[in-house]
């Protein structure tokens, strides 16, 4: 029933769907980060967090702003559009999985107060999240997972780790293609709005 939901004709359904479960893993990890991870675990330890830096990209705000950008537009095309090319072996998109793992990092990075620039203190999950640039993202990067599942080739047969690929001759669900383009465009949207809201928070921090 809920691949059905999660594979639905219809964008909505499947975006809120997918963002229910993303959001449920989020809190979760969040939860997990802030009671049993030591403080800043993660910090300095993904690729985005390297690339972003501790400064301000060439003192500017709209510099870090299209820094920001470009790290979260990267993310999303090559790793949740990208991966929805393939199927797992119970048919759902392999964007899905990926787009979950990103909001774990994430969820777990709040709770153990792993960003460049530290919070002060661990936070225990509440409501707050909602005023961060980060669940924004997520939420792009769902928005594009689910826009994008009729773009799938293969399919992966079989258990891991003895997996093999095969080359899907017609897709079981295939979305109009406006509908598809229409969602990367708003993903897109609200990365640029979410993005500008954290480079400008940035660097009233550092600023501070």
């Amino acid at each position: 029933m809920l691949q059905k939901y999660l594979l639905h004709d219809k964008l909505p359904v499947r975006f809120g769907l997918l963002l229910g479960f993303v959001l449920i893993a989020f809190f979760a990890a969040w939860a997990v980060g802030y009671f049993f991870l030591p403080e800043g675990a993660l910090r300095g330890r993904n690729v985005a967090q390297v690339l972003a830096g501790n400064n301000l990209a060439g003192g500017s705000v709209w510099l870090e702003w299209l820094r920001i950008l470009a790290i979260n537009l990267g993310a999303m095309f090559l790793l949740v559009i990208a991966p929805n090319v393939i199927r797992t072996p119970r048919n759902l998109p392999l964007g899905y999985s990926t787009v979950t793992i990103l909001a774990v990092v994430f969820g777990i990075a709040t709770g153990t107060n792993s960003f460049a620039l530290s919070l002060g203190s661990k936070l225990p999950p509440s409501v707050m999240v909602f005023g961060s640039s980060g669940l924004y993202e997520i939420t792009a990067y769902v928005l594009a997972a689910t826009a994008t599942t009729s773009i799938a080739k293969y399919r992966l047969i079989g258990q891991w780790p003895r997996q093999t690929i095969e080359r899907i001759a017609t897709a079981n669900h295939q979305p109009v293609s406006r509908e598809r383009n229409v969602g990367v465009l708003l993903a897109v949207a609200i990365l640029v709005v979410a993005c500008g809201w954290e480079a400008y928070r940035y660097s009233l921090a550092i600023a501070s």
